[in-house]
């Protein structure tokens, strides 16, 4: 009979904790690495560019040329911007694919597995998607816009980044460009699927808001119309205020209020469901 020896492995404690700042250099990797959300985040600023310079080109057909019934309601700056709208909905697939379409490989587990807390997760999502959008999209909105107006001016229909109310209705398109993506990217973690996630993101963005117009005023189809997600911040992104939407400041705080209510059900929803 022999006896014998158990070898005590002494408790070592974590040297390396997982920090905020770990996840989002983590997610900025995984941003980068995944070739659909590189070529879906280069289609959005060609989206932008392209389709607003097109507009733009149309726009001055349409004011120079056109008959008395196409020039009205044409806006040389609204036109210039139209690539933007197409891109908000580029921006906020990517917030769908970003995290949903790691449910669907799978690897969100390791994800979680690394910061259990799965709140760090998605707010380093969230951090890394919105400094990717606002950079690029920033970018491509000046230049849409420097290039839109070059074409306009040339029949002096365009106007100046010093006009009134010319920047703040570029860094309202921007915001809302922004606030589009962290829609997507909350809405793709209350779904979890991608296919669902994205149709359910047009159809409120696109879809939903002209349905909103047939409802009778006296069902409070006017109040509903004003405080529906994008349409907060209609007044934010243009040069004429309409009064029938929200003023800039309260139409802000309606969409950041959208913003943090999706965000939270995100947040509840990691928390109480598994993988």
């Amino acid at each position: 009979m022999s006896a014998t020896t158990v070898e005590v492995q002494q408790f070592r404690p974590v040297q390396h904790r997982v920090t905020f700042g770990g996840l989002v250099r983590s997610e900025w990797i995984k941003f980068w690495s995944v070739r659909s959300v590189v070529v879906t985040m280069l289609a959005s600023v060609v989206a932008t560019v392209g389709i607003g310079v097109l507009f733009s080109l149309a726009a001055r057909t349409a004011l120079t040329s056109g008959p008395p019934e196409a020039q009205a309601g044409v806006n040389g700056f609204a036109f210039n911007m139209m690539g933007a709208q197409f891109a908000s909905l580029v921006v906020a697939a990517l917030g769908v694919i970003i995290i949903a379409g790691e449910f669907s490989t799978g690897m969100v587990r390791t994800s979680f597995v690394t910061a259990p807390g799965r709140v760090g997760v998605l707010a380093a999502k969230a951090v890394v998607l919105a400094a990717n959008v606002l950079v690029l999209q920033g970018l491509a909105v000046f230049v849409s816009f420097f290039l839109g107006q070059a074409v306009l001016n040339t029949r002096d229909l365009g106007v100046s980044i010093g006009d009134d109310h010319v920047l703040r209705a570029l860094v309202g398109t921007i915001v809302t460009i922004v606030g589009v993506a962290l829609i997507g990217l909350a809405v793709g973690a209350l779904l979890r699927n991608s296919a669902g996630a994205i149709v359910t993101v047009v159809a409120a963005l696109f879809v939903v808001p002209p349905l909103l117009g047939l409802v009778p005023d006296s069902w409070g189809g006017d109040k509903i119309n004003e405080f529906f997600l994008t349409n907060t911040v209609a007044n934010f992104g243009t040069l004429t205020a309409s009064p029938a939407y929200l003023e800039i400041g309260p139409g802000i705080a309606a969409f950041a209020g959208w913003i943090v209510l999706l965000g939270a059900l995100a947040v509840l929803t990691l928390k109480s469901r598994d993988v």
